[in-house]
């Protein structure tokens, strides 16, 4: 065999390692899923009476309508899926004496981990900070959270519409932010009718974890005719929170953040994963409603919490919310 011989055998060898070796990865990675324009995918949790999550519902006991017309589900499982997921942390100045305790209770979260996931850092005060991009690293997030440094003011609906921004734009299919704060927003652009609506165009699920500030009054104006501020801000953050199927925590005690984010880890876990093919087809940019139900809820007492809809936005439509002004927010994000 002369030389010309030897490396064409040789190259020939090389293409069918590669070959079994891409087959083999291939049968051994997790299943993908990516959603088509026309599929819409819903995650929703199940809660008994008690607040504990239901596992090994079928398919045939969910019912999906969207506007109230019922939907032909494509496909269903209760699986594990490869998740985007962003660790939003307030650290303004308030926060100098929980951050220790954050740190901790964000560790639990990242022990459960699924090591197929990305995850980011973002950090804020009176402006918004990328700490960390898209990483598979849990110790680069890990080690960034230890290094917060609390300071300033609070731009809550800021960090919330720039982290469901940056978590849309995540690789995986499912998307979730977990926004930790102790106070009501103070410094942001955006105000919170801006923010709610760039959670409701986007398919995020945002978790929120408040644990607010003692000074931040409980008392109604006018006789306690009127909503406290700590009522206005619990109510807004729960709305924003449910709007995309996603809880809201308010926990009266700093220890109780390191059961409130290992809850929140096992609820990503187990969520049921349902897709449909809208009976829509029409790609107008208004609001649809999605409503997930459960036969034999009522019996069982059970609930479903799932994201209440979406923007029906062709490929080339104009978004639902406006383009971000030029005078932008203060932010580290790219």
């Amino acid at each position: 065999m002369n030389a010309m011989h030897r490396l064409a055998f040789c190259a020939a060898l090389a293409v069918l390692f590669l070959a079994d070796a891409w087959a083999a990865w291939q049968r051994s990675a997790p299943p993908r899923f990516r959603a088509s324009v026309d599929q819409i995918v819903v995650f929703a949790s199940v809660v008994d009476e008690r607040g504990q999550l239901v596992s090994g519902l079928t398919r045939d006991e969910f019912r999906i309508y969207e506007d109230r017309v019922e939907q032909d589900v494509t496909s269903f499982a209760q699986t594990e899926v490869p998740s985007t997921i962003g660790l939003v942390i307030d650290t303004s100045g308030s926060m100098r004496n929980k951050i220790q305790q954050v740190e901790q209770a964000v560790g639990l979260f990242l022990d459960q981990n699924n090591p197929q996931n990305e995850l980011f850092l973002i950090r804020f005060d009176h402006r918004v900070e990328q700490v960390e991009g898209f990483t598979p690293e849990v110790e680069d997030i890990r080690d960034a959270v230890g290094n917060l440094i609390p300071r300033g003011g609070t731009a809550l609906w800021d960090a919330l519409y720039l982290s469901v921004e940056e978590a849309a734009a995540g690789n995986e299919p499912k998307k979730v932010i977990i926004l930790f704060t102790d106070g009501e927003d103070k410094d942001s652009f955006y105000r919170q009718d801006e923010a709610v609506a760039k959670v409701q165009e986007s398919e995020v699920q945002v978790f929120v974890v408040a644990f607010l500030d003692e000074d931040l009054n409980e008392r109604g104006g006018f006789f306690g005719l009127f909503r406290s501020e700590r009522d206005k801000v619990q109510k807004s953050l729960t709305e924003v929170a449910e709007v995309t199927g996603g809880r809201t925590f308010f926990p009266q005690r700093i220890d109780e953040l390191d059961s409130v984010f290992e809850e929140i880890a096992h609820e990503l876990k187990n969520q049921y994963r349902i897709s449909y093919v809208s009976s829509n087809s029409s790609r107008d940019g208004e609001w649809r409603r999605i409503d997930v139900q459960l036969d034999a809820a009522r019996e069982k007492g059970y609930k479903v919490r799932a994201r209440k809809g979406y923007y029906a936005v062709g490929g080339d439509a104009p978004t639902a919310s406006q383009p971000p002004p030029t005078d932008s927010p203060a932010t580290g994000i790219p």
